[in-house]
C-alpha cells in the first residue's frame, strides 16, 4: 500500500510540474536574455579590444518564444562607424537584432547599462626578426655547428599600437632533433598575442651542411737535428672535429731532399675531413 501511494504521488508531482511548465510557456513573461554582440562599419585603421561577448536585453513575450530566442541566440549588430582612438564607450542605441520570423518578442532595451566600455586604438604594423627556439640544450648546441638559412628572416606584425610596441621578434616552433635530420623543415611561428596577426605563417629553415672552423695549433715538435725544432699548423675542419683534435694527432716530418736553396720542406699528417691551410716555418734547415 505504502508503494502504491508513493507512485500516486510521484506521478502527481509529475503531472503538476507538467502543467507548470505549460502554463508558464504559454503566458507572457517578461525575462532578461544575453545575446551575441558584434560591431559593424568599424573605421578603417582602428582597432578593437576588451569588447563585451554578449549583452543583456528585456524582452517580453510567452514563454515558449523567449525559450526559443535563448536557444537561437540571434546576435545584436551595433553601428561602429562614428569610433575614434579616443573612444572609450558606444552607446547601445543604433542596434539591430537577427530575430528568427517564428519567434515574437518585445525587445524593451538593454537590461544593465545604454553604454558599452571598449578600447580603440590606432592599428599599427612593423617588422620584427625571427627568431629560431630548439627542444633542448643539445639540438641547440648540434644546430650551432651547422650551415643554415631561413626564409623569410622577418615577418610584418599587424595590430593595436599598444600591443606591438613590446613585441621585438617572434619565435619558431621549437627545433628538434628530427628536423635537423631532415635538412629541411617549415617551421611554424608562435603567435606572441591573439590580438596580433603575422605576414607568414610559417618560415622555411634550410640546413646545408656542417659548419666548418679553423684553429691554430702553435709548438708542434719535428724530429731532432732541425732548426727550428717546432711549427705552428693551422687546420680547418668541422667544428665538433677540431674540438676533439689534439697536437698528438698531428705528425710532422721532413723531406729527405732539400730544395734549391738548402731548405728541407715540412710534412703535415693528420686525421681525414681536417685540411692543413698553412705551416709556419714550411721549411726548415738542418742543425751545423
Amino acid at each position: 500500500m505504502l508503494k502504491d501511494n508513493l507512485g500516486l504521488r510521484l506521478f502527481a508531482l509529475f503531472l503538476a510540474i507538467i502543467l507548470w511548465m505549460q502554463s508558464v510557456l504559454v503566458a507572457e513573461q517578461k525575462s532578461v536574455v544575453s545575446l551575441p554582440l558584434t560591431l559593424r562599419d568599424v573605421p578603417a585603421g582602428i582597432t578593437l579590444e576588451n569588447i563585451p561577448k554578449q549583452v543583456s536585453f528585456n524582452v517580453r513575450g510567452r514563454g515558449l518564444d523567449i525559450l526559443r530566442m535563448m536557444l537561437n541566440r540571434p546576435t545584436v549588430s551595433i553601428d561602429a562607424s562614428m569610433i575614434t582612438v579616443n573612444t572609450d564607450q558606444l552607446p547601445l542605441q543604433d542596434y539591430t537584432i537577427d530575430l528568427p520570423e517564428n519567434i515574437h518578442v518585445n525587445l524593451l532595451g538593454p537590461s544593465d547599462s545604454e553604454l558599452i566600455n571598449i578600447q580603440a586604438d590606432v592599428y599599427h604594423q612593423k617588422n620584427v626578426p625571427i627568431r629560431l627556439d630548439f627542444a633542448d640544450l643539445y639540438t641547440q648546441n648540434r644546430f650551432s655547428e651547422l650551415n643554415y638559412r631561413i626564409q623569410p628572416e622577418s615577418v610584418t606584425i599587424f595590430g593595436a599600437k599598444s600591443r606591438l610596441q613590446n613585441i621585438s621578434m617572434i619565435l619558431t616552433q621549437p627545433i628538434d632533433q628530427e628536423i635537423l635530420d631532415a635538412g629541411r623543415a617549415e617551421l611554424k611561428l608562435i603567435l606572441p598575442d591573439e590580438e596580433v596577426s603575422l605576414s607568414e605563417d610559417s618560415v622555411t629553415l634550410s640546413i646545408s651542411g656542417i659548419q666548418e672552423a679553423t684553429r691554430v695549433f702553435a709548438d708542434i715538435s719535428i724530429p731532432a737535428g732541425y732548426i727550428p725544432s717546432k711549427v705552428a699548423v693551422r687546420l680547418k675542419a668541422p667544428a665538433p672535429i677540431l674540438e676533439q683534435l689534439t697536437a698528438d694527432d698531428i705528425t710532422v716530418s721532413v723531406m729527405d731532399d732539400p730544395d734549391e736553396v738548402g731548405m728541407y720542406p715540412i710534412i703535415i699528417v693528420v686525421p681525414e675531413d681536417v685540411q692543413v691551410i698553412a705551416v709556419t716555418p714550411d721549411r726548415v734547415r738542418k742543425r751545423q
